[in-house]
């Protein structure tokens, strides 16, 4: 999957080393002239735990005590206790989604090419939203299936090219793959309808839950909570890293017979990471994560409305991510001056993002508190006035 764009004052080293490096440059010249204040203020501001919003850990349990007892404790167990770490952990993952089959691998782009390659075969014809992962694109192609790319979360358009590839003589089956939360543009699908079309059509529905689950409704079951849909969903995939503090992904299954299919050559789960990830859960799915994505969910309203009061361009819907659509031209500089006050950001670029649409996406946690959305939020509106003000005329001489 490509990668973000590392923004320049990462590339260059410290600020400091920065400036001293474009004595003469526009933005240097910004930093220096105390827009920002770039001396101790910021560098005490850089240390602040609140001020971290380029990681994914959408409930803060990376730093949960118990879930770093979990991972310490991990390192001395046993194999049987390992191997039995892994069965638990499916058996928990099961139960949430209200599927009788899960498998766990190493990482949710594993999960999400052995669950597609287990299903699809080169006579299917695949719907993919287009803010679908990469690891989708890319397994379809590999099967040599049909690929349809359709508008992200746009349910006419899965319609339109349902109702048409029902029409045509076809050998193999539809297979409809959305994200629950797009990755670079938080648009929320609309699972409900999407499970009626999927039905109506006969189709298979393979939804990714990488953003949502254990971090979005009120239970923690992501946007199939939200729309009612735990259990009738065909396939669910996704990585469990973004909000179970340790790298993992899991495939789970409507029919046990997919889940029969899955190769046993497949990268397993860490062990260690399977520990992890059951404590991480266990807070997840408890009243402390009520409170958790009460106050996520929170932050994530808070923010969306101080950047809309503002004018920024805020893209999507309300969930742990918020993205900023910023000018291609400033995109760059704009970063550097905000990171130099203290904030990391993620900054996504062409490839990732379309050529003409770069974005800072926000990632919130429920570390996070209104101080410091209220902070990042002045931040973001002062560097936008710095980059989007219309300079004063020069006196006419009469």
């Amino acid at each position: 999957m490509p990668r973000p764009v590392t923004p320049v004052l990462s590339q260059t080293g410290t600020d400091a080393d920065w400036m001293d490096q474009e004595p003469s440059g526009g933005l240097a010249q910004l930093l220096k002239g105390g827009l920002l204040d770039t001396a101790p203020a910021s560098q005490a501001a850089m240390g602040r735990p609140g001020f971290g919003f380029a990681a994914q850990d959408y409930l803060g349990l990376a730093s949960h005590p118990a879930v770093q007892a979990a991972a310490l404790s991990a390192v001395a167990l046993q194999q049987p206790q390992a191997k039995a770490a892994i069965h638990v952990l499916e058996a928990r993952l099961a139960a949430i989604l209200g599927l009788p089959r899960v498998a766990t691998f190493a990482s949710g782009s594993d999960a999400i090419r052995q669950a597609l390659a287990a299903v699809l075969s080169s006579d299917d014809d695949v719907l993919i939203d287009a803010a679908a992962p990469s690891a989708m694109f890319e397994t379809v192609l590999d099967c040599r299936a049909g690929l349809h790319r359709f508008p992200s979360g746009s349910i006419e358009a899965v319609e339109r090219r349902l109702i048409r590839l029902s029409r045509q003589h076809r050998r193999g089956r539809l297979v409809i793959a959305v994200p629950a939360v797009s990755a670079y543009g938080s648009k929320l699908a609309d699972l409900a309808d999407l499970t009626l079309l999927a039905r109506l059509h006969n189709a298979l529905l393979i939804v990714d839950v990488s953003h949502d689950l254990g971090a979005m409704g009120q239970d923690g079951g992501g946007m199939m909570e939200i729309h009612g849909c735990l259990g009738r969903i065909d396939i669910v995939v996704g990585s469990l890293a973004k909000c179970f503090g340790a790298a993992g992904g899991f495939a789970a299954f409507r029919d046990p017979d997919f889940g029969s299919a899955i190769r046993r050559d497949a990268r397993p789960m860490l062990p260690q990471n399977a520990s992890t990830i059951l404590a991480a859960a266990a807070v997840a799915f408890s009243e402390d994560g009520r409170r958790r994505r009460r106050n996520l969910h929170g932050i994530s309203l808070r923010l969306r409305n101080h950047l809309m009061a503002d004018g920024a361009r805020v893209i999507g819907q309300a969930s742990p991510l918020v993205p900023i659509l910023l000018p291609a031209r400033t995109a760059l500089p704009r970063t550097a001056l905000l990171e130099s006050a203290g904030p990391r950001v993620t900054l996504l670029q062409a490839p990732t993002v379309p050529l003409h649409a770069p974005r800072w996406r926000i990632q919130l946690n429920a570390s996070h508190s209104p101080a410091d959305i209220d902070d990042l939020a002045e931040l973001i509106r002062d560097v936008s006035r710095a980059f989007d003000r219309t300079p004063a005329r020069a006196a006419v001489a009469v």
